[in-house]
């Protein structure tokens, strides 16, 4: 028998409307009289006529649109695509004599897809229905009363052969969409990468991806939500070697192909990868299967073989019976298009939505499932059906947390159709109170039902699915788990809390589980609670007092006293009575004997002042606080404070400058009464940057008059020795004036530019350097300072004030970025970091803690995080006097310090790793003494986000390890207190003195 040929097929004139451009389908595609019109095409004619013939989106008149049409071209068929988009809904067909062919477009997704597509036929006067892609669903098209229901698979596909090439010049590529209609298959292909196989996700036009199917050694295919898609017809076509997903048989795939000799398929990410590795090892095996893949689409789908299929159900003549779709057998038989009918499919569209986006989806149904729930959702290959009440229903003990883009296991129930108002009600209560679903499925017959089971599930703290009617998400599970207290059985319940308390994200969570747990009479959950919330939050009052009211309840009278003690340090160690807490000192004799109490107080006080005699301090330094730039100026009021604390009499000569002060700096000691801010500047500050005056005589002279005041200021003070900050804009001139007068001068040495040349270096031996890093001392001696002594004087830390006893949790990465907010201090690291572990799935939080000096760098930031979806996952702080930061501290558990630039130490790591927090560091300069990489904390390499990003997600993956370096960071950080660096300046006091003498 001849094969056809286009003479021998009909030729009629044709009508066909289409859904996307007329590029993306063959062209023509039934007859050679054949004119196109959509929605996304422009009015064409060739002088006799129309060729293309553009119309508005949604619903139009068919019947207008013919009538404009010349005689000749009146159609004699009229083909018309169209989905759950609405975009192309021709009416008015029943006036128009001729044959009308329903062409079924996507029904896989959308809003209420399989509906639209049956309301629209229904309406509407169609000889036949055709789908293409989507087979699993014709059965509906039959069950909805449609007596003439056709399969022509891929029917508008256009072929695009390419020869097969000898070597392939792509290993393996997926070529298409991976947005947001299609998270499955993003999860599939990011679990291909991380396998660290070599997949490229490429786009092109339809001529390019055929080139690309044909040059690549494999291509991958992943279809939407079940569908047996174009991508493996065109594929095959080009040449390509296909593997693709694993559909069900009412799909039509394993109709149409072999698995292992026309293309090769995978049920699971896993299995995918291992797939891919084998033919990547075994090259000869997939050029057999790609070769022998194009050659079966060719002698059996190719696009005279669709030509054939179609006119062969138009004929009336003999039709290929695989061609016919039939009604699949349910339980019950349910009447076409009468409410259950139409219940069964919206069950179906709800549960075909959560299959977009789930690993493993679980239907439980109506025991019987009367409803046939599960003989419709069998064609979706991820979902399986339990009916109510059965053993397989035992799993999690509450719905999984709220996350709208989460790859993940879920659980659905279909509740009974056609109980009544009541009825609903006492289901959903039954159905909850036994097992815990993340979804709930609720149809009804009328207003009563559907307003019942809306409260109903409200109650629970579900909320309608917005886009998919009857389904309803569980976006409030601590009121699933309150309803569970007051309606599900007492065991059910104490689980829920539990579970419960391991997710919860906020200490106030926590404290209302704790709560529940009293409710059930679980007095053990309930400290278990309280312990969470305080693990969140280190300065939760309300935990604090009511896990020390449960202490000394249970006669733990040591653990008492520092959770009191702790509520107070939480306060910032003011006075007054702490509401509803017990006598701390009562308490202490209680626990007298308990060892940790005299712990605890050596590591939360200052030491005891030593006896001795103090001396008259002088302290210069440009800056300070509460006029401040960064942590420098800081540090001199830590060590000025200090100082005071041990008897000396300390004096600070500095500048005024009121636009840098911030508020709530001072600490402990209000030391303004000992501040004359007197001393001049030659410059000034803008962006965190230092730049002098043009008049260089006016610079000359500022310098002269500051070396006048400070030698004055000593004069009057009757100075012994002087402590000397930060010089920037100030002046050295007065240094060699001080020795000359035999006052012994140390200088904290902020950085590597001590603030005089050297030809301008101090010589006297009343002069000691003190760079604030090993780091600085060695880049001073590179830069030429051949000083013959030199004392390192770390900035230090207030370890007393940041020192926590509980560890905060390790449940997720809660970030803080604590430092000025510029460039050079890297927070564009750590976004750039956040922002890939937001797309591997990684859960975090940060907050931005800083001030930031260049706004327009400040706004840049915010809008990235708005682009990349990380606005509700980053929160820009701003300026944090010391309260702050500790409160900043006591709710997170990693402290990143990404700058750029060579620092000379990092105060601000010191005080995080004191807190308990893990600190992840780029290293620079002296900052890399601070943090043993591997030890007490973590290094990355300095402007590697992707690096930083590891680091982080290594902290996630291995908890045991991230607890190590949290308790470690913490000891370490005694090493950095501010008294041990005073203990330091007194020793080089005293030495200076004794050389003077």
């Amino acid at each position: 028998m001849q094969p056809p040929t286009l003479d021998s097929l009909p030729n009629p004139q044709v009508l066909f409307c289409g859904l996307a451009s007329p590029d993306h389908y063959p062209r023509p595609l039934f007859s050679q009289r054949e004119i196109f019109c959509g929605p996304d095409c422009q009015t064409a004619t060739d002088g006799d006529g129309f060729v293309t013939i553009a119309t508005p989106p949604g619903d139009f008149d068919m019947a207008a649109l013919v009538a404009r049409l010349p005689a000749h071209q009146k159609p004699e068929l009229i083909v018309v695509k169209a989905d759950a988009t609405r975009r192309n809904l021709a009416r008015n067909l029943d006036r128009i004599p001729c044959s009308k062919l329903l062409l079924v477009g996507d029904t896989h997704h959308f809003t209420a897809p399989v509906q639209t597509l049956i309301q629209y036929a229904t309406a509407e006067t169609f000889d036949a229905i055709v789908v293409d892609h989507t087979r699993h669903h014709a059965h509906f098209f039959v069950e909805a009363g449609f007596d003439r229901v056709y399969w022509i698979p891929a029917l508008d596909y256009a072929l695009r052969r390419r020869d097969i090439p000898p070597a392939p010049t792509h290993a393996l590529t997926f070529v298409g969409q991976i947005g947001a209609f299609h998270p499955y298959r993003r999860h599939v292909l990011t679990e291909v990468l991380r396998a660290g196989l070599p997949l490229q996700t490429l786009r092109g036009t339809p001529e390019e991806t055929a080139d690309l199917y044909a040059a690549s050694a494999i291509t991958l295919n992943c279809s939407l939500n079940g569908d047996l898609n174009l991508r493996v017809f065109e594929a095959l076509g080009s040449g390509g070697f296909l593997i693709t997903d694993a559909l069900s048989p009412d799909s039509g795939l394993e109709r149409l192909f072999v698995p292992g000799r026309h293309l090769v398929t995978y049920r699971s990410p896993g299995e995918l990868v291992e797939t891919i590795r084998h033919y990547l090892d075994h090259p000869d095996e997939a050029r057999a299967i790609r070769a022998a893949g194009q050659r079966h689409l060719l002698d059996t789908q190719g696009p005279m073989v669709k030509r054939v299929q179609f006119y062969s159900l138009l004929g009336g003549g003999p039709v290929d019976p695989t061609l016919v779709v039939t009604a699949r057998p349910a339980p019950v038989a349910l009447p076409g298009r009468g409410h259950a009918f139409r219940h069964r499919v919206a069950a179906y569209e709800a549960v075909q939505h959560l299959h977009l986006r789930a690993t493993r989806l679980s239907v439980l149904v109506e025991p019987g499932d009367p409803l046939g729930i599960a003989a419709a959702v069998a064609d979706l290959p991820r979902v399986a059906t339990v009916e109510q009440g059965s053993t397989e229903v035992a799993g999690p003990a509450l719905p999984p947390p709220e996350g709208g883009e989460a790859i993940r296991e879920e659980r659905v129930a279909v509740l009974p159709w056609g109980k009544g108002a009541g009825g609903i009600k006492e289901s959903i209560d039954q159905w909850l109170s036994a097992t815990a679903v993340g979804f709930v499925i609720a149809g009804g017959q009328g207003w009563s039902e559907r307003t019942a089971a809306a409260a109903g599930l409200a109650e629970w703290g579900f909320v309608p699915v917005e886009g998919t009617p009857g389904l309803h998400r569980c976006a409030d599970r601590m009121r699933f788990v309150e309803t569970s207290v007051r309606l599900a059985p007492a065991a059910t319940a104490r689980g829920r809390v539990a579970a419960l308390l391991e997710t919860v994200a906020t200490p106030d969570q926590a404290m209302m589980a704790a709560r529940l747990a009293q409710t059930l009479g679980d007095g053990v959950l309930m400290e278990r609670c309280v312990h969470r919330c305080i693990a969140l939050d280190r300065h939760h009052d309300d935990g604090l007092r009511v896990l020390a009211a449960l202490a000394e309840a249970s006669g733990r009278f040591g653990d008492a006293y520092i959770l009191t003690s702790e509520r107070r340090r939480a306060r910032g160690g003011r006075g007054g009575a702490l509401p509803g807490a017990p006598d701390a000192d009562r308490l202490a004799r209680q626990a007298a004997d308990d060892p940790r109490i005299a712990r605890y107080r050596a590591l939360t006080t200052l030491a005891p002042i030593p006896a001795g005699t103090g001396r008259r301090v002088l302290v210069v330094t440009n800056l300070f606080p509460p006029q401040e730039l960064g942590g420098y100026g800081r540090k001199l009021w830590e060590f000025s404070a200090e100082l005071l604390r041990r008897g000396h009499d300390v004096r600070i000569l500095t500048a005024d400058v009121p636009e840098l002060a911030r508020p709530g700096v001072a600490g402990t000691e209000d030391l303004e009464k000992r501040v004359e801010r007197g001393l001049g500047l030659y410059g000034y500050w803008r962006d965190g940057r230092a730049f002098n005056h043009e008049d260089t005589g006016r610079c000359v002279a500022i310098v002269r008059e500051n070396a006048v005041r400070i030698l004055e200021a000593a004069r009057r003070h009757r100075s012994e020795v002087c402590m000397v900050g930060n010089l920037d804009l100030v002046g050295h001139q007065f240094l060699t004036a001080l020795t000359a007068q035999g006052i012994p001068v140390v200088h904290c040495l902020g950085n590597q530019h001590p603030g005089y040349g050297l030809e301008d270096a101090p010589r006297s031996p009343l002069y000691r350097p003190g760079p604030a890093s090993h780091w600085v001392e060695g880049r001073l001696k590179e830069n030429g300072f051949g000083f013959k002594e030199t004392s390192v004087l770390y900035p230090g830390a207030r370890v007393d004030y940041f020192y926590r006893p509980i560890m905060p949790a390790q449940d997720r990465l809660r970030i803080a970025f604590a430092s000025l907010y510029v460039v050079y201090k890297g927070p564009q690291i750590l976004l750039n970091a956040l922002n890939r572990l937001h797309h591997a799935g990684v859960d975090f939080d940060c907050v931005m803690a800083g001030e930031a000096p260049d706004a327009d760098f400040l706004e840049r930031s915010q809008a990235f995080c708005a682009k990349n979806g990380l606005s509700g996952k980053v929160r820009f702080q701003g300026f944090l006097d010391r309260q702050g930061m500790a409160d900043l501290f006591a709710r997170t558990n990693v402290l990143v310090f990404p700058s750029l630039f060579q620092e000379p130490f990092g105060i601000s790591q010191v005080e995080a790793m004191a807190a308990g927090l893990t600190v992840v560091t780029s290293a620079t300069g002296g900052s890399g003494e601070i943090v043993r990489d591997g030890v007490d904390g973590l290094h990355f390499a300095s402007e590697d986000h992707e690096d930083l990003a590891a680091k982080l997600r290594g902290l996630v993956e291995d908890p045991a390890r991230w607890a190590r370096l949290a308790q470690a960071g913490r000891e370490r950080a005694f090493g950095f207190a501010v008294g041990r660096s005073v203990d330091r300046i007194e020793t080089v006091f005293n030495e200076l003195l004794l050389r003077r003498a």
